[in-house]
C-alpha cells in the first residue's frame, strides 16, 4: 500500500478501536503504540506536574485489518 493511499485512509482513535474489539483502551495503546504506520500526535504539557507530554495515537485500517488477521491466526482461529 503506497503512502498516499495510506494517509487519506480512515484512522481509528484509541477508543474507537476499544469499542470495536471490546478490551480497554490501554490494552488497544499498548499494542499500537510502536507499530510502525500509527500516527503519534505529540501535545506538549500544559503544566509542570505531568512530565511526559500527551500522545494521540491515530491507527489506519489496513494497520486493524492486519493486526486482527495475524492475531487470529496465531490464535488458531
Amino acid at each position: 500500500m503506497t503512502p498516499a493511499v495510506i494517509a487519506t485512509e480512515k484512522h481509528y482513535t484509541v477508543k474507537e478501536v476499544a469499542e470495536l474489539w471490546s478490551i480497554g483502551e490501554n490494552t488497544v495503546r499498548r499494542l499500537f503504540e510502536d507499530t510502525p504506520g500509527v500516527l503519534r500526535i505529540s501535545m506538549p504539557t500544559l503544566t509542570k506536574r505531568r512530565h511526559k507530554p500527551k500522545v494521540t495515537l491515530r491507527i489506519p485500517l489496513s494497520l486493524l485489518e492486519r493486526a486482527h488477521e495475524q492475531w487470529s491466526r496465531s490464535n488458531g482461529r
